[in-house]
């Protein structure tokens, strides 16, 4: 089935077994009771030092082994396909340059910091797309204060331009999900967002730039 220790350790760094610290006793144990493959110490010595997708910490002898880069699977790679194609970042343009740059860095990295780049991204589009249909007084209250997130995405659903709304109602009661975990990763101190919670929530944001974005 799996032929040498390089192909065994990529399994178990692709299944997620590097998620957490791993010692060369770890990594030949999990091996022998999933292939049954009894590689010795100096294969898998070798096969660790080749897999530049696993970070070694620790001293001689005591070496740990942890994952530097996360697997990415035919979910992610689908979309990550979709939310940096050419097409799409070039109709964003050169306002998101910045964005589009950070959440390359932290898609499927870092939960926390793609939250708060996919509800950023959400809000500026937003706020973009109605100024330039004149509309940005729509997004203020009688003082003149910018009107939060889920009120925006309300009113994007209501409001049309050449009768076709901003955002279709329920691409707009879906991405809600992203603004809370947004909200959740920039103001809530004591919870941490993970990727698995993210990429659900992917084909509605996905949409909902989609929409916005032949408003631009």
């Amino acid at each position: 089935m799996t032929a040498n220790a390089f192909s065994c350790i990529e399994n178990l760094w692709s299944s997620g077994f590097f998620k957490t610290e791993k010692n060369l006793s770890d990594i030949g144990k999990e091996i022998n009771s999933r292939w049954e493959h009894n590689f010795s110490s100096v294969e898998i010595c070798k096969a660790l030092k080749k897999a530049s997708f696993l970070r070694c910490m620790g001293k001689r002898g005591s070496f740990r082994y942890i994952q530097k880069t996360n697997p990415t699977n035919k979910t992610v790679q689908g979309i990550e396909e979709q939310l940096f194609s050419r097409d799409f970042i070039q109709k964003l343009g050169k306002p998101f340059e910045i964005e589009i740059r950070d959440l390359h860095l932290n898609f499927n990295n870092s939960g926390n910091c793609t939250a708060f780049l996919l509800r950023k991204m959400l809000e500026k589009l937003l706020y973009i797309t109605f100024a330039k249909a004149n509309l940005s007084k729509k997004l203020e209250d009688s003082s003149g204060k910018s009107l939060g997130l889920e009120a925006t995405i309300n009113i994007a659903c209501a409001e049309k331009v050449n009768n076709v709304p901003f955002l279709i109602p329920k691409t707009g009661e879906k991405i809600k999900g992203i603004k809370f975990l947004g909200d959740v990763s920039a103001h809530n101190p004591l919870t941490n967002v993970d990727m698995e919670t993210i990429i659900p929530q992917m084909p509605y944001i996905i949409t909902a730039y989609k929409e916005l974005s032949e408003k631009l």
